[in-house]
């Protein structure tokens, strides 16, 4: 009798329970936290991409504009430097002297005379006597060159007179410091320092130093032996051979 009774209580027991777990839904248990829940989505994952590209596409941008301006600094330092020390290699020297009316390696001449048109002239410094007389215009017919040394170098303010045929003969030129005007010559041989200083470019200096040549050279009458003196050399004499007698 009590087996059966509760044998009964289990089978009311099972019942019960059976109801009861079939009355339970999904919706009624408690959901479980779920580790999705905290992860980004794709949309959020997606601008973070974006915003790290940006950042670091400007700070690329950043340092190539600093580089840039950098470069250009030291461009522009170089330039004024190199500006600074051409403009003091290429400025005019104080010592060099201002020419007017000419250049600086021209000569002026006067030339008189039996010529066509008789002046002052500008000629370059390596001219010779044939070149004055032929921009002045020429010789006239009744013109004598016998007399004058037409190879001669110009000198700078010196006179060149063309005689006339049957005249007197002229001297070659007047150069500045000469005596040659007045017809007279200076003969190397027999000259004192004085008379030496008569020709041109000759100074106290160099007409010491063709006495003391003269001393060992007794003979001296050629005006190309002055070659073998200190501080005369071939522009030299063809500056003084006009006022040297032959």
């Amino acid at each position: 009798m009590n087996v059966s009774r509760w044998l009964a209580r289990r089978r009311m027991a099972a019942l019960t329970k059976a109801v009861y777990d079939s009355a339970l839904t999904d919706e009624d248990e408690p959901a479980e936290p779920s580790v999705a829940r905290f992860l980004p989505g794709g949309t959020t994952v997606a601008a973070l991409i974006v915003v790290v590209v940006l950042i670091a596409a400007v700070g690329v941008w950043r340092h190539a504009a600093e580089r840039e301006h950098s470069q250009a600094l030291a461009q522009s330092s170089s330039e004024r430097e190199e500006s600074g020390s051409a403009s003091v290699a290429t400025g005019p020297s104080p010592s060099a002297p201002a020419s007017a009316g000419g250049k600086a390696d021209d000569v002026v001449v006067y030339v008189s005379g039996a010529v066509a048109s008789p002046g002052v002239l500008t000629l370059p410094a390596s001219s010779r006597v044939i070149d004055a007389i032929t921009a002045a215009g020429g010789t006239t017919p009744e013109a004598d060159l016998e007399s004058i040394n037409l190879a001669r170098i110009l000198v700078d303010g010196e006179q060149i007179r063309v005689g006339v045929a049957g005249e007197s003969p002229p001297p070659a030129s007047s150069a500045p410091g000469t005596t040659t005007g007045t017809g007279t010559c200076v003969r190397l041989a027999t000259a004192n320092e004085a008379e030496l200083q008569t020709l041109p470019g000759i100074g106290p200096a160099l007409a010491a130093r063709i006495i003391s040549y003269r001393s060992t050279h007794p003979r001296l009458s050629s005006v190309e032996e002055l070659d073998d003196v200190p501080g005369i050399g071939p522009s030299l004499i063809e500056k003084i051979r006009p006022g040297v007698c032959g």
